[in-house]
């Protein structure tokens, strides 16, 4: 075999180097679609859920509580009856059977007297409000499910109480109504199926549900719950009636029903970290004397759960004091228990 000179060498050199530019560069090419294909899959069905879940019923307290601190931005002079009393109180509303509501928003609290009258003042230099103790009560809506567990064990090991607006569930999760009770928290009421069309199809439906599951609650756990929480919140946007014909049917029966005036955000997505979920929960509670903090028990925020243990260090650290909700919480509602005429 004739040996090669060094032209040939050199071609043979160029030759391999395209060989390996054509190979390599088919599989970028080919490979890198592949990849980017995939990646954008991904963010698309990210983008899906958190679409499907803000409008599912289980993301309507977040979008209620959203849209109405954007109302009060965009309409800052808005006085509408409905805006007064879902909107302001959304932000911080403290309503009270007796007759006396006190809201708080963007600083300045109004106090409904029994005449339905308002008096405005500020809170800036208010030294009585500033020397007491905020008050903050976390509640989970829609459980149980398989994560209340390390919810109550959390809670447990900081010796925190909290309040749970349960479901109705099946015997599998018998065990968590039980020690929601035993452990010395407070069970609330959510709705037996929280299916909208269901739950608001009619004040007898209505009224079902919440027999239906306080029947279950005193048969699993001998106790009978007077809490309730609104799937979607009082001042939501999906049920046909008025809703004062519910309200009607809750103070007929003695129940009192808790909205909320914070929330970690997790109904929206579960994309947010833990340290996202708490700092959302600060941001709005530094606001509030007594906050009602809105986060949900379910299969598909996990991130709750990861965020509970910081969120409770937190708050400690900062004075806040933990509390279930009892016969003293204040009634926190985005439309007023008194807007029922009787």
């Amino acid at each position: 075999m004739a040996k090669m000179t060094r032209a040939q060498l050199a071609q043979r050199r160029r030759i391999e180097l395209y060989k390996k530019i054509i190979i390599y560069g088919f599989l970028v090419l080919t490979i890198l679609p592949i990849f980017t294909s995939m990646f954008l899959f991904y963010k698309v069905n990210q983008l899906e859920e958190r679409l499907e879940y803000a409008l599912s019923e289980d993301g309507g307290d977040y979008l209620t509580l959203r849209q109405s601190r954007e109302a009060l931005r965009n309409n800052p002079n808005a006085n509408s009856e409905r805006f007064a009393t879902s909107v302001k109180s959304v932000l911080g509303a403290t309503n009270t059977k007796g007759g006396k509501a006190d809201n708080t928003v963007d600083g300045e609290q109004t106090t409904q007297d029994a005449d339905g009258k308002e008096q405005s003042s500020t809170n800036a230099g208010n030294e009585t409000d500033s020397k007491e103790t905020k008050r903050v009560y976390l509640t989970f809506d829609d459980g149980p499910s398989i994560y209340t567990g390390q919810i109550l064990d959390v809670l447990a090991a900081n010796n925190v109480k909290a309040t749970f607006f349960v479901i109705g569930r099946d015997e599998e999760y018998y065990d968590y109504y039980k020690r929601i009770v035993d452990e010395g928290h407070t069970l609330g009421m959510h709705s037996y199926s929280h299916v909208y069309q269901d739950l608001y199809a009619s004040v007898e439906s209505f009224g079902d549900e919440i027999e239906k599951l306080n029947d279950l609650l005193y048969k699993v756990t001998g106790t009978k719950s007077s809490i309730f929480r609104f799937p979607g919140g009082s001042s939501n946007n999906v049920a046909p009636l008025p809703i004062q014909d519910y309200i009607a049917y809750l103070n007929e029966h003695n129940i009192n029903y808790y909205d909320w005036n914070a929330l970690n955000g997790d109904a929206v997505t579960s994309g947010l970290s833990p340290e996202q979920l708490v700092n959302n929960i600060m941001n709005d509670v530094e606001n509030n004397q007594d906050s009602i903090v809105l986060m949900h028990d379910l299969q598909t925020t996990h991130t709750t759960v990861e965020s509970l243990q910081l969120l409770i260090d937190t708050l400690k650290s900062e004075g806040y004091e933990i509390l279930p909700i009892d016969a003293d919480t204040p009634l926190i509602q985005h439309v007023s228990c008194n807007s029922v005429e009787e």
